[in-house]
């Protein structure tokens, strides 16, 4: 993998994480996405799908940790 596609993915990465967290909302990620060159309907909706599903992974995990 080269540097740039590295670089790109650890940038989408990150999104993930951080929208899945909720340190960031659906707007900030969709931007972040889309500056990252996801623009297709079909992609953008491929990406939400991941991130709702890390996010409900996310929320499920910390409702366990707390019970």
């Amino acid at each position: 993998m080269g540097t740039n596609k590295k670089l790109r993915q650890e940038q989408l990465d990150t999104l993930l994480f951080d929208y899945a967290e909720c340190k960031i909302e659906w707007d900030e990620y969709l931007s972040g996405i889309t500056a990252l060159g996801i623009q297709s309907p079909s992609e953008i909706d491929e990406y939400k799908d991941k991130a709702e599903e890390a996010r409900y992974d996310y929320k499920v995990s910390q409702y366990q940790a707390k019970y």
